[in-house]
């Protein structure tokens, strides 16, 4: 509503008496006999008087609705002054906002000690659930050497062991991804595609699945952390979804932004699915391939490099592999809430 309708509506019972009182003060001076010279002369005055408190009530009015406005692009806060109230019916909704007020801070207390207290279960439930994984690989290990006539049943149970553990880690980044635990300096992308290479080296042997890396001396600004999380993530499902195949992983730079390139040759992504792999959930096609998919990688994946102020997209074609860029800023970056 236009902010004049507003004044109108709210001040028509004052405006209404002032032109009552105009208009009867003008019919007493026509009863009179009050000469026109003096009837206009007093009229002017009448007029005067009202502008002038009409002008001043309007300042006011507006200022209050201008205030009120520049709350709407702020955030609420608990220490928040509203304009100061004039009458009994603006004091009762000014309190009311004040309870309100409360009550949504309390409640947001509320959810980010529920919140913290849900993280710090979830950090412990994986730090004990590694303790028998950890320990049932051990006794893997032994067996191997004891029995080497069940090595390949062995290496099945190990590895899925390994997805169990890799499971467990998602869910407590997926905790976390929330979280302002980002650090940024500079990372050597080399020890981090390394470090990924090496912990599903087993996986891809296993599967025949070889690697095609040169090495690179490329420094970005990151965290190592959650930029080592991203690139497993990306090994794994490029392990996942071939069955044979080389997987070539490519870094450099141009004049704009620094890159990282993961390609396989595995069942690809189709068109219409690729603008919503990084939704939460989705799944596509291939999820329906793999039951054992759960749409929370790639959706995790690009909500850390958002985090970092990276970005990332895909390329892809069925039946003949996937591309998974990561764009690096050569600019300082700042962590974004």
């Amino acid at each position: 509503m236009k902010i004049w309708k507003g004044f109108i509506r709210r001040n028509k019972g004052w405006l209404g008496l002032f032109t009552g009182m105009t208009a009867s003060h003008l019919f007493y001076l026509y009863l009179m006999r009050t000469p026109v010279a003096d009837m206009v002369y007093s009229t002017c005055i009448d007029v005067g008087i009202f502008l002038v408190v009409s002008i001043a009530m309007w300042i006011t009015y507006q200022k209050k609705v201008q205030r009120l406005r520049q709350f709407l692009t702020c955030p609420l806060e608990n220490n928040m002054q509203l304009p100061e109230a004039e009458e009994p019916l603006e004091e009762l909704y000014t309190e009311l906002f004040s309870r309100a007020n409360e009550e949504r801070a309390e409640n947001m207390r509320k959810a980010g000690r529920e919140k913290q207290e849900q993280q710090e279960y979830y950090a412990r439930w994986v730090h004990q659930i590694k303790t028998p994984i950890a320990a049932m690989q051990l006794l893997l290990q032994t067996q191997r050497e004891e029995e080497p006539e069940r090595q390949q049943e062995q290496e099945e149970i190990e590895e899925q062991l390994f997805r169990i553990e890799q499971y467990v880690s998602m869910a407590l980044q997926y905790q976390r991804k929330d979280s302002h635990d980002y650090v940024l300096h500079s990372v050597a992308l080399d020890g981090i595609i390394r470090d990924g290479i090496h912990k599903y080296a087993k996986t891809m042997i296993r599967k025949k699945i070889g690697i095609r890396y040169e090495g690179c001396d490329l420094v970005v600004t990151s965290d190592e952390k959650w930029l080592s999380f991203v690139v497993e993530q990306l090994l794994s499902n490029a392990v996942k979804y071939m069955q044979e195949g080389v997987i070539t992983i490519q870094a450099g730079q141009n004049e704009t932004e620094a890159f990282l390139c993961i390609e396989d040759q595995g069942i690809g992504i189709r068109q219409e699915d690729i603008p919503r792999v990084f939704e939460q959930g989705y799944t596509g096609f291939n999820g329906h391939t793999d039951k054992h998919s759960t749409g929370i990688g790639l959706y995790l994946c690009k909500q850390v490099l958002t985090k970092l102020g990276h970005t990332i997209r895909i390329t892809s074609e069925p039946g003949k592999g996937t591309q998974v860029w990561i764009g690096f800023s050569l600019q300082k970056i700042d962590i974004r809430d």
